[in-house]
């Protein structure tokens, strides 16, 4: 039996019961390939900020992903793949 504080809070901290629960935890990166993905990530989003034109809307973009991935722990590819380095 699931108890209420399996449930995501509201916007006004009540416990939303007849919502479904959270996802187990989806992290699939291991912790110094996330540092990596978000050390490089922030800097490719910085020089692409800089850049100006596509080709830095595409560095912002990729560096913007990797340190989504970083930050997170979560890699969309990994999961398509059945990958896990987290373990």
């Amino acid at each position: 039996m699931a108890s209420t504080l399996d449930y995501p809070l509201t916007h006004q901290g009540v416990r939303d019961l007849d919502s479904p629960r959270r996802p187990p935890s989806r992290v699939n990166v291991g912790p110094s390939e996330r540092a990596a993905s978000t050390v490089l990530g922030g800097l490719l989003a910085g020089f692409g900020v800089a850049y100006c034109g596509v080709a830095g809307t595409l560095l912002a973009a990729v560096g913007a992903g990797l340190a989504f991935r970083g930050v997170t722990g979560h890699c969309y590819g990994y999961e398509a793949a059945g990958v896990n380095t987290a373990r």
